[in-house]
Formats: structure tokens, C-alpha cells, sequence
């Protein structure tokens, strides 16, 4: 009888030990060029509210947060660089699991290799790696559904579609681009997937994630800290967003409200056409010709192969998410091209193997001569690949290591070099000024570089931090002018703009620099 010998794993050990490598590469040099401090706008928002578990702006980002309150508890550092450090880590899983996804395609080692150092050094998604934002987590989650897909495609192991699925339903508290590409898993299932496990896996593992994602909303709505954006910015501007106090008194209210009910579609092609003109030249622009030139036949190769549903799967989910980013009026339209960008990746690393294959092929057909053979020519090959990158961003990789940022860092003002404390100080420098049990209004850029300060650096718990907001007529909200008519006989009211509305109401009185005290007439 002839024993039947088990299948072999889809990913080798060595496979494994090569993506760890890259992960540990990658980190290294995300960490060397990490934003060092506390930063401002939504940036801080994150690294405030993962520290004192508040609920964020839209759409929430619960998961976000719990994971964020896991890198607080890293004892390194101040708690602002602990939660930049949770891009750096997500960002460097996205880097490793493309060699993964690469090699599950079939792809060359040196191909996946390639493919890696494209995206770690991808100016867009390099910079978002270094600060606490959503976009570098995305692509991480993004990336390792795409290989638990993958992996169940190769296995048929309906375990990796459960935890495929559950991963999908934590990621609705992480960004919306992920979710979006649950378009390319149901597609992709749909093609492939002929058992029930399979389906119920899947299932399964989605109404975890969702549930989970829930109940993380539950706690956060429930504890609500001085710092939650509920505190922050709803409840002192309710009727700007069409409530009253009545409506935003339930956790399901609160939680429509965080999860706004319009259709993502209705973003698309809200642009002018003008606009979309320049992001798709722009983006073009981002990548060499050698590189455009690989990344387009991987997109072909993966498509035209026997497996043609494995095409289908980063292409669905690009146009998606990409395709948001090119069309969306939003201003920030280029931070959805860092979780695409995992596809572009993939797809260059698929072409680079069929560079290799090509090269493979000469090299069997075509006699050579003395010491050349089809292992050196290969070698030669893989090698350029390889470098190709990596000289692309020889200037930047120079820089960083040699004084730990790069000229991006630099041109784009992500943080301030030469002055890491610059937030802390700027905020501990304004709130200096502000006495006891105070009330301050302030721009959302500054709102939560001021929360960190006063609450977590200074221990001011006494002072509450609002964002101002105004209707489209640029009046204040009607719950705005009520919160400071039940407070102004009590306490200090501050804004750092002057209001002409204001000046109207009250006596403003300039009490330092962007610095106007609000009192009665």
C-alpha cells in the first residue's frame, strides 16, 4: 500500500522566517523615523483617546482605540509616542504579509522581496506609518484578510476564512476602506467557495468581529470621559448636526450619530473633474517608469493566469478604495491610497516574478557561454529587482538612518524635527494662562493637543476643551450660545478666535495672544 504523504503547507517555514524579517526590517526603520511626540488635529485625538478610552469624530474607530490603549501600556517613552508606534507596527505587518500574499500567487522570493520594499518605502504610506492615525492599521487589516483568503483558497481550512471574517468585523471600527473590500471577499467566495463550513466560517467569524466592534462601543459610549469627542465637540453644538439634547441621551442615538447614515457611494465622483484630472496624473507620478511598468503586467499576469480569481480579488478592492481617493472631495483624498497601495505592491511583485520567469525562460533557451549560467542570470535579475526600490529611496534611506528623518518629513512638516515637544509646549504655554475650572474653545487642530496637555501631561481635569463650530451661516450653533449662558456667571469662558457674534453678545477682552475671555456685558 502506498502511504499517501500529508500536503505541504502552503507557506514554508523559510517563507516565514524571510516575512518576519521583513518585519523586523521595516519596524526598525519606522520606529527611527517615528514621530516622537504628541502631535496635532486628529493625530491627537487618537493618541489622547486611546490613552483615557473616549469615543473619536466619525465613524468612531473603537478598535482603534482598545488596540491604541495596548500600545499605552508599553513602558517607553511618552504615551503620544506609544501611539504612533501602533502605525509603525501595522504598517510593517502590511509590508511583510505582501511578501506572503506574493509567494501564495506563485510569486519568485525575490519577487516578494521587491514587492515589500516598494511599499515600506512608498513615500505616502511611509509617512503614515509614523504617525497615530487609521491608514497604516487599515492596510495592515486589509493585508491579512487578503491572506487569510488566500491561505483558505490554498488549505480549503474554513478556520482562515473564520478569522478572515472576524478581522473584517473588527475592522469596522478601523477604517471604512476595509470594510469596502469585503466586496472582493464575497466575490471571491463566490467563485470559490463550494462548502457550507466554509460559508458559516466566514459568517461566524464577521458577527464576532461586529459584535466585538460593539461591545467596544458600548464601553467607550458608557465611560466617557471629559475627553470623548461626545464632551468635546457634540454637546456644546448639538443642533449643528440636526439633534437636540433628547436625541443624543440614548447609546443607539449616539452611535447613528458617530455612524453617519449616508451611503459611501454617494463620496464618489464628488470631485470636479478638474481635480480628478490632477490626482490621477498625480498619482502616476508617484512611481517611477520601471516600477509602473511592473506593477501593470502584475495586473495583467494575475488576471490572464489559469487562477484568474486571484486577479480579481486586488482589483475589485483597488478600484474601490483607490478609486475613492481619485474622485472624493475631501481634501485629505491621499491618505486612501495608503491601504490601496497593499494591492499596487502585490501587483508589482507579481510582475516582477514574471520578469523573473522571462528571465528563467532566456536563460533555458539561449546557449551561454563560459561561466554564465541560468542561476547567475536569474541571480542578476532578482538582484535589480530587488534594488529597485531601494534606490529609489536611496536619499530618503540615507537620511534615515544617518539623523532619523527623511526629506518628507521635512517638506511636509509631519512633525517638527528639531523640536519634538513642540505640542506639549505650544498647549502648556496657552493653558498657563487659563485659571481653575475654565472652559476653553479652540480649532479642532489644536482641541486635542490642548485635551493631552491639560489631562495627561499637566493633570488639569478642572478645564473643559471644546471645539468651536459654526452653521452655514457662520453663526454659532443655538447649543453653543446656551452652554455658555449656563456657565458664564461661574466659570472663566476662553476662546482663541475672535467672534464678531461674540463681541455682540458679551465683553471680550483680549487676555494674551489668541486669547479672548467671554464675560457679560
Amino acid at each position: 500500500m502506498i502511504r499517501q504523504q500529508p500536503p505541504s503547507p502552503p507557506i514554508s517555514r523559510t517563507d516565514c522566517g524571510i516575512a518576519a524579517l521583513i518585519w523586523l526590517t521595516a519596524l526598525a526603520l519606522y520606529i527611527r523615523t517615528l514621530a516622537p511626540s504628541l502631535l496635532w488635529g486628529d493625530m491627537a485625538e487618537f493618541q489622547t483617546l486611546s490613552y483615557t478610552l473616549g469615543m473619536t469624530h466619525p465613524s468612531g474607530y473603537m478598535t482603534h482605540i482598545f488596540i491604541g490603549k495596548l500600545f499605552t501600556l508599553i513602558p517607553i517613552r511618552d504615551i503620544a509616542w506609544r501611539v504612533n508606534l501602533m502605525s509603525a507596527f501595522f504598517g510593517a505587518l502590511a509590508v511583510a504579509n505582501v511578501y506572503l500574499i506574493t509567494r501564495l500567487h506563485g510569486g519568485w522570493r525575490a519577487a516578494g522581496m521587491c514587492a515589500s520594499a516598494l511599499l515600506a518605502l512608498l513615500e505616502g504610506f511611509w509617512w503614515r506609518a509614523l504617525i497615530a492615525e487609521s491608514y497604516a492599521p487599515a492596510a495592515g487589516f486589509l493585508s491579512t484578510i487578503w491572506l487569510f483568503v488566500l491561505l483558505w483558497d490554498k488549505t480549503t481550512r474554513w478556520q482562515f476564512l473564520f478569522f478572515a471574517g472576524m478581522l473584517g468585523g473588527l475592522s469596522v471600527g478601523i477604517h471604512s476602506t476595509v470594510v469596502m473590500t469585503a466586496a472582493s471577499v464575497m466575490l471571491f467566495m463566490l467563485i470559490r467557495a463550494r462548502t457550507k463550513s466554509a460559508w458559516l466560517g466566514a459568517a461566524a467569524g464577521a458577527l464576532i468581529g461586529a459584535a466585538l466592534t460593539f461591545a467596544a462601543f458600548l464601553y467607550l459610549d458608557h465611560n466617557d470621559p471629559p475627553s470623548s469627542v461626545y464632551n468635546t465637540v457634540y454637546r456644546p453644538a448639538l443642533d449643528l448636526y440636526g439633534l437636540s439634547q433628547s436625541q443624543f441621551d440614548a447609546p443607539l442615538e449616539r452611535l447613528f450619530a458617530i455612524f453617519p447614515a449616508e451611503h459611501f457611494w454617494s463620496y464618489y465622483f464628488s470631485a470636479t473633474e478638474e481635480e480628478i484630472r490632477f490626482r490621477l496624473g498625480e498619482y502616476v507620478s508617484f512611481f517611477s517608469n520601471g516600477s509602473a511598468a511592473l506593477i501593470v503586467a502584475g495586473m495583467i499576469s494575475l488576471l490572464a493566469r489559469r487562477h484568474w480569481h486571484e486577479g480579481l480579488y486586488p482589483l475589485v478592492s483597488f478600484l474601490l478604495v483607490w478609486g475613492l481617493g481619485v474622485t472624493v472631495a475631501f481634501s485629505i483624498y491621499r491618505e486612501f491610497y495608503v491601504p490601496a497601495a497593499v494591492f499596487v505592491a502585490v501587483w508589482l511583485g507579481a510582475g516582477a516574478s514574471a520578469a523573473l520567469d522571462g528571465a528563467d525562460w532566456l536563460a533555458r533557451k539561449i546557449p551561454l557561454r563560459g561561466s554564465l549560467t541560468r542561476t547567475f542570470v536569474v541571480g542578476i535579475v532578482s538582484l535589480g529587482l530587488v534594488i529597485l526600490p531601494l534606490y529609489g529611496a536611496r536619499a530618503d534611506l540615507h537620511l534615515a538612518i544617518e539623523k532619523g528623518y527623511t526629506s518628507f518629513i521635512q517638506r511636509d512638516h509631519i512633525y517638527p524635527i528639531f523640536a519634538p515637544d513642540k505640542a506639549v509646549k505650544d498647549a502648556a504655554k496657552l493653558l498657563n494662562k487659563i485659571p481653575e475650572n475654565a472652559i476653553l474653545f479652540t480649532d479642532w487642530d489644536k482641541l486635542y493637543s490642548y485635551v493631552y496637555t491639560a489631562e495627561i501631561v499637566a493633570g488639569r481635569e478642572d478645564i473643559s476643551l471644546h471645539e468651536y463650530l459654526f452653521l452655514p451661516d457662520g453663526s454659532l450653533p443655538r447649543a453653543t450660545i446656551a452652554y455658555i449662558e449656563a456657565n458664564i456667571d461661574s466659570r472663566p469662558i476662553y476662546f482663541t478666535i475672535m467672534i464678531e457674534e461674540l463681541n455682540e453678545l458679551y465683553s471680550v477682552t483680549q487676555a494674551g495672544e489668541s486669547l479672548f475671555l467671554i464675560e457679560r456685558k
